[in-house]
């Protein structure tokens, strides 16, 4: 668990400070911020009524 945990830092830091992240990096912080951001927008979000 604390490996998993490192591991997302160091995601996090080279994704979004260092910029320079390979491809599996950033597909690991994608879905990190899209999965709960995603949920809640279904959750509390409309959808446009035609």
């Amino acid at each position: 668990m604390k490996s998993k945990l490192n591991m997302i830092k160091k995601d996090l830091y080279n994704v979004f400070v260092m910029g320079n992240a390979d491809d599996r990096q950033l597909a690991r912080i994608y879905f990190l911020l899209a999965v709960p951001l995603f949920t809640l927008f279904c959750i509390f979000g409309n959808f446009p009524k035609y």
